[in-house]
């Protein structure tokens, strides 16, 4: 392009020069004018990011930046028995009266610990021992709410071997566990078997997995008679506090009890005796610890005769006697000659 023209010649500036004007001012007063109104219209009519509370007419603040709070582990409320797979008939049994006790060391009150809860994790209690169930009949364990969680791990909740795994209609897919001492524990409603008939477990042993949203029932059975799985192991809502029994105290050599004082009694003179004065001649009224007091008849005292000491006799060693030396030999004298 030749030199002055263009946009950036030399008729552009000139161009430019005459065109330049300013803004009106009643366009730059009109802007705190509209945006008094957008205030006002935003406060009767709402709008921007918040909003209220219908009910409590707090503003609550509806940013999209804002993340949600997040809720708790979804936990079941106590199902009614109907709702569950075997209806009415779920744990159902009977628990006759008069039934044979185990030992006190075997209740967790005295410190038992055979038993322990076969669950690490569990949303809950849905129902307990005793519960009502269809026919009169009782519930015979404990049932755990296993809703909102998954892969839960059931174990056998004592040491043992396994009875039986297998199915039926009051316990559905269960384990049952020879504990020892007459003792059994059942763990139903499972979605999975971990062992079969016949293997050694442990408290600990995983026997099978609890059912996702379902619920485990947990029998404890004494001589094949259900009891109360509370008495055994720490229940939710009905934990057991173990008593410590009281230690007698023991005497130390050095308690040695002292006796008491006794009174000496004060003999007085029967009415009609006469005191002996005491000696001296004197008017001291205090008696003579000597003088001795006519007190009616004499009071016959046994007398104690001290025994004698034996003073052992001393032994007298004899003195040895010097052995008298043997004679001499004395020559014989030869015969003299006539």
């Amino acid at each position: 392009m030749p030199p002055g023209k263009g946009f950036y010649g030399k008729k552009y500036k000139e161009k430019r020069s005459g065109e330049r004007r300013l803004t009106p001012v009643y366009l730059l007063a009109g802007v705190p004018v509209l945006a008094l109104f957008a205030w006002i219209g935003m406060s009767v009519f709402g709008g921007g990011s918040d909003s209220s509370d219908p009910e409590s007419g707090t503003p609550v603040e509806t940013n999209d930046h804002t993340p949600a709070a997040t809720s708790g582990p979804k936990v079941a409320p106590t199902r009614d028995p109907a709702s569950k797979i075997a209806g009415e008939n779920e744990g159902a049994g009977v628990v006759p009266g008069g039934a044979a006790k185990p030992n006190i060391n075997e209740y967790l009150v005295a410190g038992g610990k055979r038993f322990s809860l076969p669950l690490t994790a569990h949303a809950g209690v849905e129902d307990y021992f005793g519960a009502a169930r269809a026919d009169g009949k009782t519930h015979t364990g404990v049932d755990f709410s296993v809703v909102g969680l998954k892969n839960v791990p059931v174990e056998a909740g004592c040491a043992g071997f396994v009875v039986e795994a297998t199915t039926d209609n009051t316990h559905g897919l269960h384990v049952t566990v020879d504990c020892g001492g007459d003792f059994k524990v059942i763990v139903g409603w499972l979605s999975s078997l971990r062992v079969t008939d016949g293997n050694n477990v442990s408290k600990t042993s995983v026997v099978g997995m609890g059912e996702p949203d379902g619920f485990v029932h947990v029998e404890i059975r004494y001589k094949d008679i259900p009891v109360d799985p509370k008495d055994f192991m720490q229940i939710p809502g009905k934990e057991v506090v173990p008593w410590t029994p009281t230690p007698s105290p023991t005497p130390r050599p050095d308690d040695t009890a002292t006796p008491e004082p006794t009174e000496t009694p004060t003999k007085t003179a029967p009415p009609g005796s006469t005191p002996t004065p005491p000696s001296g001649g004197g008017t001291n009224s205090d008696p003579d610890p000597t003088a001795t007091a006519t007190l009616g008849p004499p009071t016959n005292t046994p007398t104690v005769t001290p025994t004698p000491t034996i003073t052992p006799t001393p032994t007298r060693t004899p003195t040895p006697t010097k052995t008298p030396a043997p004679p001499k030999n004395t020559p014989t004298p030869l015969p003299q000659s006539r």
